[in-house]
């Protein structure tokens, strides 16, 4: 009996942590606290139910054989049906909560710092680091250099979902963040509007006629990553070059607002097909680097944002119809370490 009252007790207790925490990580931003608790809890909770069905193997054997085992069991099914393929009501639901969570502030840390190397092979040594503010939240990034007459010259880093095309269908607002490298099949999508700016100024049209790489025809290695999602520095160099434009494109998924919305745009299929993710617009940030002017540090500025469903590659100057995309960055800061 006293193993009954502790199996009893462990599952109410273990459901009722489980349901705090679950709210908790519905409506609030994800915290590795709540996270870990709620792992904790479910597995006590599982523990509990395997020893509650031990303890009630006969009787329930009994339910197993009824009508009732049936229906409840294709009831079961039948929802295990509809979040897989996203349908309603879960795909509205699921989309609600993480609308919620992606217009919160989120806590900012500066010890987490990410550094990361790419090609430091050319003369022209370059650190970019990037102080997030609240509202950078998984963002796609694109980061280039062009003359000072505009004319592209090179990429220096792209954030892989953009760069190898793998945005698929079945990308959901609970699932975008950890969905980059996984494949299906299917219903193909790219964001065609995360980095309008970066894409269009690259210049290469694809069979489609859309600019953004596909998943057949990627980008090289070398100058992609995964989404930086936190503070870093971006280690790399260019070749030489006496006075460029370092330009630096961001884009969050999710952070519609009242200009961005299901309600705007109406006839424009590209910002609601679903693989812009209804979000305000790419923003664009510039420095100019000069070899001959004795600086070493650069601040780089928020200069304008792209077009909303990548129709040019324009830099629109007007940021009176941005919110929280104007909250994603608190400064970046470019190192330049020149030839001698």
């Amino acid at each position: 009996m006293k193993l009954r009252k502790i199996t009893s007790l462990s599952i109410l207790l273990s459901f009722v942590v489980l349901l705090v925490t679950g709210i908790l990580e519905y409506f609030l931003a994800h915290t590795r606290l709540v996270s870990g608790i709620h792992t904790a809890f479910g597995l006590i909770f599982t523990l509990g139910v395997l020893f509650h069905l031990s303890n009630n193997f006969l009787p329930l054997k009994k339910y197993l054989n009824s009508l009732t085992t049936v229906s409840i069991s294709l009831a079961v099914l039948s929802l295990i049906v509809l979040a897989y393929f996203d349908l309603p009501p879960f795909g509205s639901l699921v989309d609600y909560g993480t609308r919620l969570r992606a217009t919160q502030s989120q806590e900012i840390s500066p010890s987490r710092y990410q550094v990361i190397e790419m090609n430091t092979s050319h003369h022209t040594k370059l650190s970019i680091d990037l102080m997030r503010s609240e509202h950078y939240w998984h963002p796609q990034m694109a980061i280039w250099i062009e003359d000072l007459q505009g004319k592209y010259i090179e990429s220096i880093f792209v954030s892989k979902a953009t760069a190898k095309g793998l945005f698929f269908g079945g990308r959901s607002k609970a699932n975008f963040k950890t969905f980059d490298t996984k494949t299906t099949t299917g219903n193909n999508y790219r964001r065609v509007d995360a980095l309008p700016v970066w894409s269009h100024k690259r210049g290469i049209q694809y069979a489609d006629g859309l600019f953004v790489p596909t998943s057949n025809k990627p980008l090289p290695d070398g100058m992609t990553g995964a989404t930086i999602s936190e503070n870093f520095r971006l280690n790399t160099s260019v070749k030489n070059q006496e006075k460029f434009k370092l330009r630096l494109e961001l884009n969050v998924a999710f952070d519609d607002n009242e200009y961005y919305s299901e309600y705007d745009f109406p006839e424009d299929a590209t910002f609601h097909n679903g693989t812009g993710q209804l979000g305000q617009p790419s923003i664009i940030f510039e420095t100019i680097i000069d070899m001959n002017d004795g600086k070493n540090y650069y601040l780089m500025e928020l200069i304008g944002h792209g077009h909303h469903s990548a129709q040019n590659g324009k830099v629109y100057t007007d940021l009176s119809t941005l919110t929280t995309a104007r909250q994603l960055v608190e400064r970046i800061v470019v190192g330049v370490k020149k030839p001698q």
